[in-house]
């Protein structure tokens, strides 16, 4: 009789514990078989996408033809150009880097991708929106591109600019004061950063050509705030691209430089509202108002919608305009002086060649072949906009052999067909003069294969504008004065970065300046 009252007792007490471990076996053999469902499944999904899908015979990294995550690390580092270069030197013309993307590095191929053969891309262009309402830069459908580029082509057009031309030089001649205010100071090799007053430059050209927004020669905190508050935006912009989880509100609350970029952005939007309120309040009933950026946006219908814009979608046409109007002229303009800052002969020869020049004006200087040729050299080496313009095939298109069915996702680089060897003899050297040959084959092969402001119908809009900044300043900068690059400057300094539009690493750029008198 114990002995079963001693049994029962030992089975009351094991009966939970058995119970507790039969339910974590269960746990483990579901979580188990669930596992091997997902491995299973992605397996299954690698082997079809590595042997069996139809771009298989494309050459790529194996990880990058079984994840759409491949370029994500490069592209939160800031170098997925730089990889991509990388993967070409390897790979060749065509390589794949996702499971249904490929990249292409062969220049003849340019035009037949960012041309009416292909769409934007979804996933790139949505999340490079800048207040959540589509712009000119934007836009996947044809149509409504085609109308709002037309609403805004008057005010970039050669026309314009030439209307405005006084007001680009005389912001070319504020640039070359503040560059010399320096040099006024009792120095035997006075130092100036020019990495600043060259984005100062071209923003305070485009607030002043879009807004009629002036500043002086001192350097103006407002345009200085909203200068610094565009820079960081690129970055915020590239890691929410890069993790799309990370949305504007949610990044404003990230610590450390990250969550400084996103309320940058913040700070952007609202300054850009306020320049725009101020305008359409003080400037709109001028009679003067024609000529500014601004006034056709709000005073004509676009086509597509039927309608004027309203308030939010002209703040998101004027953020893109200054990010794509003040940016990336800027850039170009300080790598530009980098460039010639390190190489006295070239900067040399073409001071003698401007002082050939009556008056620096934009028909007087612009047909200067060696001015021109060191315009072109600087936006191939270092290209404004560095990284992929994403597209995805309307139809199917063979590539260097190879068949890239319709809906292909592709993409190609100004930084990597730009630097290509097979085109550009030592092609990571700054060589003006390999555009002055007199070799019409290749020079023809030279420029097709120089592309700064993309091509077919959604080229560059504000080219115009661009190349008038570049040709002046450069000519009124290097016609007064002699640079030389400070000892202090290192490599790493003038690093690309891939913020889709490019930017130097270490964000300054300081050079010894010497005033020219008349004679020398």
């Amino acid at each position: 009789m114990k002995l079963e009252q001693g049994q029962k007792l030992l089975m009351s007490t094991l009966r939970p514990i058995v119970s507790e471990r039969t339910d974590i076996g269960l746990f483990r053999l579901l979580f188990g078989l669930f596992g091997l469902i997902f491995l299973g499944k992605f397996v299954v999904k690698a082997i079809y996408r590595v042997f069996f899908h139809p771009l298989s015979g494309i050459p790529g990294p194996l990880l990058a033809k079984t994840v759409e995550w491949y370029l994500v690390p490069a592209q939160a580092s800031l170098q997925r150009a730089h990889r991509l270069r990388a993967l070409h030197q390897r790979y060749g013309a065509v390589v794949r880097v996702g499971p249904n993307e490929v990249s292409l590095s062969g220049w003849t191929a340019y035009r037949d991708i960012y041309s009416r053969n292909t769409t934007k891309t979804e996933h790139f262009y949505k999340d490079t929106r800048l207040t959540g309402h589509e712009n000119l830069f934007t836009f996947r459908n044809k149509e409504a591109h085609a109308a709002r580029r037309k609403l805004q082509n008057v005010s970039y057009s050669q026309q314009s600019i030439l209307a405005n031309e006084s007001f680009i030089a005389e912001k070319a001649d504020v640039l070359v004061k503040r560059i010399m205010k320096n040099a006024n100071e009792p120095s035997s090799s006075p130092t100036t950063d020019v990495y600043p007053l060259c984005g100062l430059f071209s923003l305070e050209v485009i607030l002043g050509s879009a807004f009629n927004r002036h500043y002086g020669e001192s350097v103006n905190g407002d345009s200085l705030a909203l200068l610094k508050a565009i820079e960081c935006t690129g970055v915020a912009g590239q890691v929410k691209t890069a993790l799309p989880f990370i949305t504007r509100s949610r990044g404003i609350y990230m610590p450390g430089f990250l969550g400084h970029c996103f309320r940058q952005w913040d700070l952007w939007e609202k300054m850009t509202q306020q320049l725009s309120e101020e305008f359409q309040k003080n400037e709109m009933d001028a009679d003067a108002a024609e000529r500014f950026t601004v006034t056709p946006m709000v005073k004509h219908e676009d086509t597509f919608l039927h309608r004027k814009l309203n308030q939010q979608e002209i703040i998101e046409e004027l953020m893109g305009l200054t990010f794509a109007g003040s940016g990336t002229t800027s850039t170009t303009l300080i790598y530009l002086t980098y460039s010639l800052a390190r190489n006295a002969p070239i900067q040399d020869r073409l001071r003698q060649e401007l002082r050939g020049v009556k008056d620096v004006t934009i028909k007087g200087v612009q047909d200067l072949p060696l001015l021109s040729a060191i315009i072109k050299e600087t936006m191939r080496l270092y290209p404004a906009i560095i990284s992929t313009l994403p597209r995805v095939l309307d139809r199917a298109m063979t590539i260097d052999k190879h068949i890239l069915p319709a809906g292909t996702y592709v993409g190609m680089q100004n930084f990597v067909h730009q630097r290509d060897s097979s085109v550009f003899h030592q092609p990571d050297d700054f060589i003006p003069d390999r555009w002055l040959i007199n070799d019409q084959d290749k020079l023809k092969e030279m420029n097709a294969a120089l592309t700064p402001f993309s091509a077919g119908p959604r080229n560059c809009i504000g080219q115009n504008l661009a190349k008038a900044e570049l040709y002046l300043a450069t000519a009124k900068i290097f016609n007064s004065l002699k640079l030389g690059l400070n000892s202090s400057m290192t490599q790493w300094d003038m690093e690309m970065e891939d913020r889709f539009a490019m930017a130097s690493r270490g964000k300054r750029l300081l050079v010894d300046v010497e005033v020219l008198s008349r004679q020398d």
